[in-house]
């Protein structure tokens, strides 16, 4: 029989090791799932895994920001879905209720505007992560003040209701004829405007008249006036008309007809016994009439051209306030300031409101996205609510405080119709679309990544089952080589030689 010989015996060592260092690298594999430790191991495989696992981290930093971005989306939405509801729900109320004083001063329609702007206020205010999101980039910075202070003030800071007033004082003039007067010369009577320039009151336009023996000049001059000159006595019937524009853009006419009665009703007035008593009678009556229409039209106008100094302006700007006191005769608006005036809007006055904030959501895709408390219809739903909420009247049974408010609610329903800017539903949808977006470009980089994970696993993994098969047979084959190494170290020349 052959004597193992040292090279034979030290080469079975070396097997049993290298069987050892297999058997513990099948343990590694069972346990952690991993064909290797590291990258160099895979050899030509190690590039495919360094690319696919940077690829992943980029998707994977995506897929964060698209989560965190769908949420704040979704709260937009939700929010501004609200904000559309309180649109119609405004306008259904402004159309369907009456000029009842519920609690002696607003009507129900008002007391349910001053409700709902409380709610928007809350709304805008909205934080999510510790971020608002309707002041656009300043995500940091509560965008709109509080309810109480845009409409009462605080301090000696202005609100709403005070330019309101201020306003009113400088439309209607101290007299209250809108900031027109109104003379005679003769059988000439003359309507003419009380200031030039000046932004406040009634601006007289033009006139029509089919009146007969009545010459009507202008309107012409500085400050523009027109004059009517009775030369004899106009037929009964026969109309003059005046048509004065108003702060807030719209107009309003003021007609006059001849008539034989006397007195007058209101619209009218008495053909006199000559020029001079017709011109007269004619003074008094255009008198009442532009008094009342002050008081009417005018009145609803200058509120919603105060709503507008207060809530409107761009970056750069500041509100606008009347230039007094004292406020009856001022002539032009002036910058407010943050000392004297609440600032209702604190949050990012940028040029690209909805898309304030950016997000990366793949390597050549970023989306813009947004919506803020300054854009024309959010801005002018939340302004038409404050503005129902601060008007306040004191007598149901007045006539002109009734035509008033309906030439209030009239106008506030015609800005919220949004026309000639984006309403707040389509901010709505603009905002699903962006959400829309996201979701695709979630579910690709979820069909990417699942991809990727595949292709790695099939490089990285260990197949446990076979890993097993391996570890059974590996150690079998030990056991047998620490058999024979126990028997050949236990062997002795002396046993062979008897």
């Amino acid at each position: 029989m052959q004597v193992s010989t040292l090279s034979q015996s030290l080469a079975l060592r070396q097997s049993i090791n290298d069987m050892r260092a297999q058997f513990d690298d099948l343990q590694r594999q069972l346990s952690t799932g991993l064909k290797t430790d590291s990258y160099a191991k895979l050899g030509t495989d190690r590039n495919s895994v360094l690319s696919l696992t940077h690829q992943l981290g980029q998707i994977s930093a995506y897929t964060n920001t698209i989560s965190k971005t769908q949420m704040r989306i979704e709260v937009m939405s939700t929010t501004l879905t609200r904000v559309n509801d309180i649109v119609s729900e405004t306008k259904t109320s402004l159309a369907t209720s009456g000029f009842e004083l519920v609690n002696g001063t607003q009507t129900s329609a008002q007391v349910q505007a001053a409700m709902t702007f409380d709610e928007m206020v809350n709304l805008l205010n909205l934080q999510v992560e510790d971020r608002y999101l309707f002041g656009g980039k300043d995500t940091q910075t509560r965008p709109v003040a509080l309810p109480d202070e845009i409409l009462n003030g605080s301090g000696n800071k202005a609100g709403l209701k005070q330019f309101i007033d201020e306003r009113a004082q400088a439309d209607l003039g101290a007299d209250g004829r809108g900031r027109l007067t109104l003379g005679s010369a003769g059988t000439t009577v003359t309507l003419a405007e009380d200031a030039d320039p000046s932004v406040f009151g009634f601006k007289i336009a033009a006139v029509q008249s089919t009146l007969s023996n009545a010459n009507v000049t202008g309107p012409a001059g500085s400050p523009q006036g027109a004059d009517v000159d009775f030369t004899g006595l106009p037929a009964a019937g026969e109309t003059i008309s005046f048509e004065l524009n108003l702060p807030d853009g719209t107009a309003t006419t003021v007609t006059l007809k001849a008539t034989t009665n006397n007195p007058a009703e209101a619209g009218e007035f008495t053909i006199g016994g000559d020029a001079t008593a017709t011109s007269a009678n004619f003074q008094a009556a255009l008198d009442t009439a532009i008094q009342r229409e002050a008081n009417v039209t005018l009145r609803a106008a200058s509120a919603v051209e105060a709503a507008d100094n207060f809530f409107d302006y761009a970056a750069g700007g500041l509100p606008q306030r009347v230039d007094g006191p004292p406020f009856g005769t001022a002539t032009g608006l002036r910058d407010a300031t943050a000392d004297d005036t609440v600032i209702w809007y604190s949050g990012d006055l940028g040029p690209n409101a909805g898309k304030d904030f950016v997000a990366q959501i793949d390597e050549s895709r970023q989306l813009a996205y947004g919506a803020r408390a300054d854009q024309a219809s959010i801005r002018d739903t939340l302004k038409m609510s404050a503005l129902l909420a601060a008007a306040e009247y004191s007598d149901a049974d007045d006539l002109e405080q009734r035509d008033s408010y309906r030439a209030l609610t009239s106008r506030a329903g015609q800005v919220l119709n949004f026309k000639g800017v984006q309403s707040v539903e389509s901010i709505v949808t603009n905002l699903g679309l962006a959400a829309s977006t996201l979701s695709h470009t979630q579910d690709r980089h979820d069909a990417t990544m699942a991809s990727a994970n595949e292709i790695l696993g099939d490089i990285q993994n260990a197949d446990a089952y076979e890993v097993g098969v391996k570890l059974t047979t590996l150690q079998t084959q030990l056991q047998a080589s620490f058999q024979v190494t126990s028997l050949l170290s236990q062997l002795s020349l002396v046993n062979y030689i008897r």
